[in-house]
């Protein structure tokens, strides 16, 4: 009988050390993979950094000339809001492997040392072959005592994993669509900046022109003067312009400078010379339900408040899952340097535990109720989000339909002024209109091709807000999931 104990013993050790040494190994190898995963992506991106093919590593040194596309790679790669919503990915991206844990091994030593007021013993009597008898101690509890154990602890059946992986699974789903939707955010406020600094470049040649138009009308009036055919107020008029002109000319370009500077900052270099004017976006044409049904599609903010609600729903059943009975095992392994009567070493024993939860207080039915609510909020939200974006789209619409039907007036104003300019300058050069008149066609003149200039950028901007709102803005620098 003693020596079938032994043999089982010893079969149970030898199995239950293979088994941590499968855990430690399998863990060992989980880590080397994230490690050498974190590895390969960063080598991955230094090589194409080097190679000049990563859209995601950009220099920081001034560039000369930009165009939009390359506007748009680098502020994917510098952009502050991009690297944080991807490190916000990375840590959802943990959360199923947290969930994994809920079901693997546990091992754990613990150590203990006791002094006791004094040894509690007694001499037993066993019987010799000889018919004699002989005196042996047995101790109960010894004076002083070292206890080593080693316990190996195995969740058998945990309620908690299947909603605690399902929520890793939301999760990820939930940030993978918010960094999207940041990059096309990002995107998009680098577009503004790039039209807004064509705008004031345009601007600077509305300005130059204007400027040129009052220096020979000073010209003009400065001739007809000298010859005695206009007064000197006629003069010191057309200086008047000539000064508010160079004026704004100024202003012009110090604001060209500026919206340089910010469009360098938003896509994160240094300092930009000049931008390259790109293919104006044109209307798909497509009607107000169409572009309601592809937004509710494929917007990325739309998709992450869906996964928000799977998120609230599975954190939900989390808290269900306290409900449910849990099962586990622990095999304790003991090593006592004083063994006893009642204690003995190195003997080990396996236990089977069962936890049925009952009543903790009701603190699961609160959890419960705030989880419901929880899940509510989340659909209210997701159904707020979808009416905003029906006011988005209809609001871009309608801007859309505004500043074209502004740009054909404009154009015809702009075509009008000029011809009113000319003539009126001519008749100014023959006696036939006053230096007033000239001024106010002029000034005419200058504001219309300025409304000409604002309204066009702002056009294209709103038809990049239309694709903004839909969701088909810059889709070729964000992953199709």
């Amino acid at each position: 009988m003693n020596g079938n104990h032994c043999g089982l013993k010893a079969a149970t050790l030898t199995a239950t050390a293979r088994g941590v040494r499968f855990a430690c190994l399998a863990a060992s190898l989980f880590g080397c993979l994230l490690v050498t995963a974190e590895l390969d992506y960063q080598r991955g991106r230094a090589l194409a950094a080097d190679e000049g093919n990563d859209p995601l590593v950009a220099s920081p040194s001034a560039v000369h000339t930009l165009t939009l596309d390359e506007a748009y790679r680098l502020a994917v790669g510098n952009e502050e809001q991009v690297k944080i919503s991807e490190r916000e990915l990375v840590k959802a991206q943990l959360l199923p492997w947290r969930a994994v844990t809920l079901l693997t091994p546990r091992a754990e030593v613990a150590g203990t040392f006791t002094r006791n007021k004094e040894e509690i013993a007694f001499t037993g009597v066993s019987s010799g072959g000889g018919g004699g008898t002989a005196a042996f101690p047995s101790v109960i509890r010894p004076l002083e005592s070292w206890v080593g154990t080693f316990s190996v602890t195995q969740p058998l059946i945990q309620p908690a994993f299947i909603p605690s992986w399902q929520l890793g699974k939301d999760a990820i789903r939930q940030n993978e669509q918010r960094h999207d939707y940041t990059v096309r955010e990002v995107l998009f406020g680098v577009a503004r900046a790039y039209y807004e600094v064509l705008r004031a470049q345009a601007s600077v040649g509305v300005s130059e022109e204007t400027l040129k138009l009052t220096q020979d009308e000073l010209k003009q009036a400065q001739v007809r003067f000298r010859v005695g055919e206009v007064t000197k107020t006629d003069v010191l008029r057309a200086e008047v312009e000539s000064a508010r002109a160079e004026r704004a000319l100024i202003t012009a370009k110090n604001n060209s400078q500026l919206t340089l500077a910010v469009l360098g900052r938003t896509v994160g270099v240094a300092s930009v010379a000049s931008v390259v004017e790109p293919t104006p976006p044109v209307s798909s044409g497509e009607q107000y339900e169409q572009l309601l049904a592809k937004a509710y599609k494929q917007r990325q903010d739309v998709r992450a408040q869906e996964a928000a609600v799977e998120v609230a729903r599975q954190r939900r059943n989390l808290v269900r899952a306290r409900y449910f009975p849990s099962v586990g095992a622990v095999w304790q392994f003991p090593k006592l340097d004083s063994p006893t009567f009642a204690n003995r070493d190195e003997f080990w024993t396996l236990t089977l535990n069962f936890q049925v939860p009952i009543f903790d207080g009701g603190v699961r039915e609160i959890d419960l109720q705030e989880q419901n609510e929880n899940l509510t909020q989340a659909q209210l939200q997701l159904d707020q989000l979808k009416k905003d974006v029906s006011i988005e789209i209809t609001r871009s619409l309608l801007a859309a339909e505004t500043l074209a039907a502004t740009l054909e007036t404009l154009k015809k104003e702009v075509s009008l002024a000029q011809e009113n300019y000319n003539i009126t300058s001519k008749q100014y050069r023959v006696g036939l209109a006053t230096s007033l008149d000239v001024n106010t066609a002029l000034n005419a003149l200058n504001q219309t091709r300025t409304q000409l200039n604002d309204q066009t950028y702002a056009y294209q901007v709103v038809l990049l807000g239309l694709d903004r709102a839909v969701g088909v803005f810059g889709q070729e620098y964000v992953v199709q999931r």
